[in-house]
C-alpha cells in the first residue's frame, strides 16, 4: 500500500502538468501520477489510465499541438485531469525484471498489481490534492486493472469508462511458452500497428498525421531502453499481455457484478478488440451497476483517442460523467 507520496516540481509544457510520485514497499516502486489543474474547480477529478503498451504522455496526455490533449479537454470542463504510469512505463520506475533478460523472470505488471497502483494514485488524489471523488476512464488492457479496482474496496470513485475493453472472444487462446518478464518493441513497428490497415477500408487514413511525424521519437524517449537492445527498441512489461490473453478467454481477476458504480463502455465501429454484440454481452455482466451507457463511436479504431474524430470520444465521455455527477 502506500508509503510515501512526494510532489515533483512542475513540468516545464505548454500543457501545465505537473507529476507527482507514490512510493510502494517493499520493492520500492514509485508510480507517476501527471496532473493538469482545471480552469475552473470542480470537486472531482478525472484519471486516465493507460493501455498495455504505451504510457500516459503518449495517450490522454499526448499533445497533438499545445494544450491540445484528452487530459486538456478535461481540465477545461474543471476537472483536474490526471494520468497514471504503471510501474515499468513513462515516468514510473522499472522493475528491476525489466533490466534482466526476458527470460530470467515471469510477466511484469499482472493487473491486481496495477489495480493496487491505481488505488494509490486515487488514495493520493483524495488525501493530498483534496478530491471528493475519482471518475476513472481506462483504455484497451488498463480496463481489466481498472475494473479489478472498483470491484474491490473501490473507496473515492464515482465512475467507471471503459474504452476499447478486451471482452472474451469465445475460446480460448493457446497457451505462449515463451512469454517472460518484458518483451522488445520497435518504436516504428508500434507507431505502424497505430494505423490499423488491416482493420480500415483501403484508403480510408484515420490517425492524426502529428502522430505519425513525432509519436514514434517519443515512444522510445518514454520508455526503457537498454544499451545493448537494438536501437529504436524498447522493454515493455509482458503481465498485460498475459492478462489479455486471459480476459480473452473469459478469465478475470474481478467479478463484475461487485462493479456498484456507473459504467460506460465506448468504442469505435473499426476497433479490432471489441464489437457491439460483445460490448452489450460483456456490460450485462456489470449487473451491480447503477447506470449503465453503451456506445459505438463510427470512424474509429482501438486508439481513438489518437485520432482525427477523438473529439467525439472525449465529449461522449464528458456526457458520461456529467449525468453521473448530475446524478449524485
Amino acid at each position: 500500500m502506500l508509503a510515501t507520496i512526494g510532489l515533483a516540481a512542475a513540468l516545464a509544457t505548454a500543457a501545465r502538468i505537473e507529476t507527482a510520485y507514490v512510493r510502494f514497499p517493499p520493492a520500492n516502486e514509485q508510480v507517476a501520477i501527471h496532473c493538469m489543474k482545471p480552469q475552473h474547480a470542480r470537486a472531482a477529478a478525472v484519471l486516465f489510465v493507460h493501455g498495455s503498451t504505451f504510457p500516459t504522455r503518449l495517450a490522454s496526455g499526448y499533445e497533438f499541438s499545445p494544450g491540445d490533449s484528452w487530459m486538456s479537454f478535461a481540465a477545461a470542463r474543471g476537472y483536474l485531469a490526471c494520468g497514471l504510469d504503471f510501474a515499468g512505463y513513462g515516468a514510473s520506475s522499472r522493475p528491476a525484471a525489466m533490466l534482466e533478460a526476458a527470460n530470467h523472470g515471469p510477466p511484469v505488471l499482472r493487473a491486481p498489481e496495477a489495480a493496487a497502483q491505481i488505488a494509490a494514485a486515487i488514495q493520493y488524489l483524495r488525501e493530498v490534492r483534496g478530491l471528493a471523488g475519482v471518475h476513472v476512464v481506462a483504455h484497451s488492457w488498463g480496463t481489466i486493472p481498472a475494473a479489478t479496482f472498483s470491484a474491490g474496496n473501490a473507496a473515492g470513485l464515482k465512475s467507471l469508462t471503459l474504452f476499447g475493453p478486451v471482452v472474451p472472444v469465445g475460446e480460448k487462446p493457446a497457451a505462449d511458452p515463451t512469454r517472460g518478464a518484458w518483451f522488445a518493441q520497435d518504436a516504428m513497428a508500434r507507431l505502424d500497428r497505430l494505423h490499423f490497415k488491416d482493420v480500415l477500408p483501403a484508403g480510408l487514413l484515420l490517425l492524426e498525421p502529428t502522430v505519425d511525424r513525432r509519436w514514434a521519437k517519443e515512444f522510445v524517449a518514454a520508455n526503457l531502453h537498454v544499451a545493448e537492445d537494438p536501437p529504436e527498441t524498447v522493454r515493455v512489461p509482458e503481465g498485460p499481455g498475459q492478462d489479455i490473453d486471459e480476459a480473452q478467454a473469459g478469465m478475470y481477476p474481478y467479478v463484475a457484478k461487485d462493479v456498484r458504480v456507473p459504467v460506460f463502455v465506448v468504442y469505435g465501429n473499426y476497433d479490432s478488440i471489441v464489437n457491439t454484440a460483445q460490448a452489450a454481452t460483456f456490460l450485462a455482466r456489470f449487473s451491480g451497476s447503477p447506470m449503465k451507457w453503451q456506445l459505438q463511436i463510427d470512424d474509429g479504431t482501438h486508439v481513438m483517442h489518437l485520432e482525427r474524430n477523438r473529439r467525439s470520444l472525449y465529449e461522449s465521455v464528458a456526457a458520461f460523467i456529467a449525468a453521473v455527477e448530475a446524478s449524485n
